[in-house]
């Protein structure tokens, strides 16, 4: 289903009678929480989804109004937890009002704004700005994050606290990753007191030099500088001894090679209990 198309189906349920119910036919529902996958249908009334399954029929339900989905599938609502938007400081790139309106045509209906913006968000004035903005132009949910150190550079640790309280869902480097393990602990401590979320780029900046890729035969074959997987199951090892001296909760922001998989494998069975991954294509062999 294109953006157009969602656009024209939005218009068309925007002239239905008010309260009317929609019910969603010939479509594959998937809801991994329940470990439903089956053809059928869904009835929303009043905008809750009232009732499911193989029995919701185009007819079946008196007064609503179905909308064939001709095998689409229809799950929950995605969540991206990286958003790189342009706002504050780059909205000529983007703003948080067109950052959800690509989310909601890709099905993705909560979206986590990553820091790196101009200013950084580092301060709970700003926090409190992107929730605002998000209340008044965005249209699916916007989560920020904020910067665990100040204004991102890895020296200073930001208030932890007070970000959380503001409304922070969780704290990141952006781009970068924090070299003192010694500031690293302390990130991971102040969270955990917070019950609050650690999410970090693994990458150490010493050996990535100016790589754009994994090492390998394929960097070779482009002619691309390649990048040595120990950049990043390095700072993923230390992090992990680091959660499991605090017990903060840690979301492996990129993982990119097979070695980082084994590293988080072998530690599975040890006290990091919430240590969470995102793997990224982009740059692996």
């Amino acid at each position: 289903m294109t953006a157009m198309d969602a656009q024209h189906e939005q218009h068309d349920t925007d002239r239905r009678r008010p309260h009317q119910p929609l019910a969603l036919v010939n479509a594959r529902l998937v809801d991994p929480a329940s470990g439903l996958d089956a053809f059928g249908g869904l009835l929303i009334e009043n905008g809750v989804i009232a009732d499911l399954g193989m029995h919701i029929m185009e007819g079946s339900v008196e007064g609503a109004e179905s909308l064939d989905c001709g095998g689409r599938t229809v799950a929950p609502g995605l969540i991206d937890m990286m958003v790189f938007c342009g706002e504050p400081g780059h909205e000529h790139r983007e703003t948080l009002a067109t950052a959800s309106r690509a989310a909601a045509a890709g099905g993705v209906t909560t979206i986590c704004c990553m820091p790196n913006t101009d200013p950084v968000i580092d301060d709970v004035a700003l926090v409190d700005f992107i929730l605002r903005r998000a209340r008044d132009t965005a249209l699916v949910h916007v989560h920020p994050m904020a910067a665990m150190t100040r204004d991102l550079k890895g020296e200073e640790m930001a208030e932890i606290g007070l970000l959380r309280d503001a409304g922070a869902v969780a704290f990141t480097n952006g781009k970068t990753s924090v070299a003192s393990a010694r500031l690293m602990r302390n990130v991971l401590s102040y969270a955990n007191d917070y019950g609050a979320l650690v999410v970090h780029h693994l990458e150490d900046d010493s050996l990535t030099q100016d790589g754009v890729m994994n090492e390998g035969e394929v960097a070779t074959r482009l002619g691309l500088r390649g990048i040595p997987t120990a950049a990043e199951t390095i700072m993923l090892e230390r992090d992990i001894r680091l959660v499991e001296l605090t017990g903060a909760r840690y979301h492996a922001g990129q993982i990119s090679c097979r070695a980082s998989l084994e590293v988080i494998r072998a530690a599975s069975p040890r006290p990091p209990r919430h240590l969470r991954c995102l793997r990224q294509s982009s740059h692996a062999e």
